[in-house]
């Protein structure tokens, strides 16, 4: 981990970005996950299973990076469902138990 409390891992799974956030999720973790966006054009993922705490902000970036991009959230930590529970987010994103689940569930929106 570093020293702002969070890492960020990606690797590539066939065509699929695969981006592994660690530690505090907040906007500038945000940030980080939609510069490496910039640098792929194909489908996203982000793993959300070493996440401990999100920040509202964070909560905000998960929004817009699920809603506006089209990033799958997959895998989260005990503290996701439950933040973004509280924030009533959970009606408006999806959470995916798996990055399998992630890769093979249908688009959205056609």
């Amino acid at each position: 981990m570093t020293q702002q409390g969070y890492r960020l891992t990606a690797h590539l799974s066939g065509e699929v970005l695969v981006v592994e956030a660690e530690g505090k999720f907040d906007r500038e973790v945000g940030l980080g996950v939609l510069q490496r966006l910039q640098e792929h054009q194909g489908p996203s993922i982000l793993n959300l299973s070493k996440v401990e705490y999100i920040s509202s902000s964070g909560v905000a970036m998960l929004v817009k990076l699920s809603a506006t991009h089209g990033v799958r959230l997959s895998c989260p930590s005990e503290c996701v469902p439950y933040t973004l529970g509280l924030a009533g987010i959970l009606r408006i994103v999806t959470l995916y138990t798996d990055d399998a689940a992630a890769l093979n569930a249908q688009p959205d929106r056609p």
